[in-house]
């Protein structure tokens, strides 16, 4: 099993409750500071378009709890982490391929199809990661999560009996529950994507790889980078200027999940541009000297994770006004014009 790592946090998440703090966290080899800021970031940048039950402080604190969810369950069995923890990375090769027999921009279509491919270099997901399915799957759940929802609140606002809007009412909170959950637990994969380690083979030190500038082979820079000095020296208030403005999407029919998928790839594409940088700031001793450099390179990595998650939410809510609901499925768009009502439903 390769050893990995999640970003972690500074001490300005003082601003956060403190309540998050009191909590016995449990022993993990990944820190989770990182993760916290980019959810929470991310969260209070939601745009005023989202429904009001993801922008409330309490669902901030929430989302923002749930970002190093994903560790905290690290440990949980044996087959639970074989199967889980090859989520959080990819291991692109210095020539841009995926063992060197998959293209980022031809990822397959789904995960059992990305192994038949990697099978052609003898390898399969779970040593060399799954990354950008783990980040697509979690945001088409969470689109379904919102289509869910705006179908739950107009039956429970235009129910023509108490007993059915009591019902939809009921169904509308717990779906609520749910999506918080969703995006808090998915922000998770999101936040790894922005970490230049987790998507690349030089994860932990370079590796037996030709390394002509004579890059690091200390096997705790993964560590080093991600929790210590994360810890030490990330600042909210540093990554929140560094993130980027929000672009609104309207999308006028349902996206395609090649769409979907080229984002994530170009996202993923771009951490992985910042893999030699890194090291070459870590050959000048800048993290072990807090150089100005290796801040502004852990504040920008942690911005761009909060400002891809806030944006793939935000799509996530746009796109869902595309998709079905019910058996057989309904466009939300027909049921919450009152143009049908899912089967089963009043």
């Amino acid at each position: 099993m390769k050893y990995r790592r999640a970003v972690s946090l500074a001490p300005a998440l003082a601003v956060l409750a403190a309540s998050w703090f009191s909590l016995a966290q449990p022993a993990s080899a990944w820190g989770g500071d990182g993760h916290r800021i980019i959810n929470m970031l991310a969260a209070r940048a939601f745009p005023s378009a989202l429904p009001d039950f993801v922008r409330t402080p309490s669902a901030i604190d929430e989302i923002a709890y749930l970002g190093p969810e994903e560790d905290r369950l690290k440990g949980s069995g044996e087959s639970w982490g074989e199967d889980n923890d090859p989520a959080h990375y990819i291991d692109l090769n210095d020539d841009g391929t995926i063992a060197g027999v998959i293209a980022p921009d031809a990822l397959p279509a789904s995960l059992g199809d990305y192994a038949k491919a990697l099978a052609a270099a003898h390898t399969d997901p779970y040593r060399v990661g799954y990354l950008p399915y783990a980040m697509l799957d979690g945001w088409e759940q969470l689109r379904k999560d919102f289509a869910l929802w705006r179908v739950d609140d107009y039956l429970a606002r235009h129910a023509t009996t108490q007993q059915a809007r009591t019902q939809y009412d009921d169904e509308r909170s717990l779906r609520q529950t749910l999506t918080l959950r969703d995006i808090g637990v998915w922000g998770h994969f999101v936040g790894d994507g922005c970490q230049p380690l987790h998507t690349t083979v030089h994860f932990n030190g370079w590796g037996k790889f030709p390394n002509p500038n004579d890059y690091s082979m200390a096997r705790n820079m993964h560590a080093k980078f991600e929790s210590d000095f994360v810890r030490r020296h990330a600042d909210v208030s540093d990554v929140l200027h560094d993130m980027t403005a929000f672009a609104p999407a309207d999308p006028a029919k349902e996206l395609a999940q090649d769409a979907v998928m080229a984002r994530i790839v170009t996202y993923l594409r771009g951490s992985d541009a910042e893999v030699a940088p890194l090291y070459g700031i870590e050959k000048q001793h800048g993290f072990d000297d807090a150089s100005p450099q290796a801040i502004a390179f852990v504040d920008k990595q942690l911005a761009r994770g909060a400002s891809e998650l806030r944006d793939l939410v935000a799509l996530a809510w746009e796109d869902s006004l595309n998709v079905g609901v019910g058996y057989p499925e309904l466009p939300v768009r027909t049921v919450i014009t009152g143009a049908a009502t899912p089967a089963g439903d009043e």
